[in-house]
C-alpha cells in the first residue's frame, strides 16, 4: 500500500513571511468556497419555495357530472330482475258543470179544516136527525163519548220509551236473604224489570232471570224492588214512565 504524502513549500524552512505568503492564498481560496457553498445552499432553498409556493394553473376545462344521470351499477346477483312495468296513470276528464233544471212549483195543498168536538156533534146530529126523519123515528139524546188517554196506563213489557234522563233512585231497600239459600250458604243473582211511572213509583216488577232458581231469589228480590222509590225519567224536561232492569246479587257472608 502506498501512501502518498502533502508536503509543504519549503518544508523545514517555513519564517514568517512563508507563513504570510500562503495564509493568504488559502484564505481567499477557503472565503471563496465558503461564500460559493452559501450561495448555492441558499438559492437551492428559495428555488425549492418557488416551485412549492407556485398556485398551479386553472384546468382548460371543467366537466360536472349529475350523480342522478348516472346508470345504476350492475345487480350483484346473477340472475337478471324483470324490468319494472309502466302503469298508464288514468286521464280523467274535467268536470263539466251540470245545467241545472227548473223544477217545478209545488202548490201547496189545502189546510184541511179541522172540526172542533162541539161542530163535530153538531153535524153528525144533524145527519142522525135526518137519518132518522127518513126512517120515521128521532135522534135527539145521542152523544159522543171522547177517548181521553190514560196516563197511568202502562206500555207493553219492554216497550222502548224515549227520555233524556233516566230515573234516578232516592230509596231503596235491601232484600231478605232467603233462608235455604243462607243455610246452603249459596250466592244468587236475579234480574229485576220494572216500570218507574210518572211519580217515580215501581209498578208491575217481576223476577225474568234467576241464578240458581228455586231458592227464594227471585221473592225476595221482587219484594225489595217494589218499595224502591224513584225520581221519573225526564223526557223535554216532563216526567215519563220508562221500563228498568235492575240485576240483585246475593252474597254469602263469610
Amino acid at each position: 500500500m502506498t501512501t502518498a504524502a502533502f508536503r509543504m513549500p519549503n518544508e523545514g524552512h517555513l519564517g514568517a513571511f512563508e507563513v504570510r505568503r500562503f495564509l493568504k492564498k488559502y484564505m481567499t481560496v477557503g472565503l471563496a468556497v465558503s461564500v460559493l457553498v452559501h450561495v448555492l445552499a441558499v438559492g437551492t432553498y428559495f428555488f425549492v419555495l418557488y416551485l412549492t409556493s407556485r398556485t398551479p394553473p386553472p384546468p382548460s376545462r371543467v366537466v360536472y357530472l349529475d350523480p342522478s344521470n348516472l346508470a345504476p351499477p350492475p345487480s350483484l346477483s346473477a340472475e337478471e330482475v324483470a324490468p319494472a312495468l309502466k302503469i298508464a296513470e288514468p286521464r280523467l276528464a274535467p268536470p263539466v258543470a251540470a245545467i241545472p233544471k227548473p223544477v217545478p212549483e209545488e202548490v201547496a195543498p189545502e189546510t184541511p179544516q179541522i172540526m172542533t168536538q162541539t161542530q163535530l156533534q153538531e153535524a153528525l146530529d144533524d145527519q142522525i136527525d135526518e137519518l132518522m126523519a127518513g126512517m120515521g123515528g128521532t135522534g135527539e139524546g145521542i152523544q159522543i163519548a171522547e177517548a181521553i188517554p190514560d196516563e197511568n196506563a202502562i206500555p207493553e213489557r219492554g216497550a222502548f220509551v224515549a227520555f233524556e234522563q233516566p230515573p234516578q233512585l232516592v230509596k231503596r231497600v235491601d232484600p231478605i236473604y232467603p233462608a235455604i239459600a243462607q243455610s246452603a250458604q249459596v250466592g244468587g243473582k236475579v234480574t229485576v224489570q220494572f216500570f218507574v211511572d210518572k211519580k217515580g213509583d215501581v209498578r208491575e216488577p217481576k223476577a225474568i232471570k234467576s241464578t240458581p232458581a228455586g231458592l227464594g231469589f227471585e221473592e225476595a228480590a221482587v219484594a225489595a224492588v217494589a218499595q224502591w222509590k224513584f225520581t221519573p225519567a225526564l223526557q223535554r224536561e216532563n216526567p215519563v214512565g220508562v221500563w228498568v232492569a235492575q240485576v240483585i246479587t246475593f252474597q254469602v257472608q263469610k
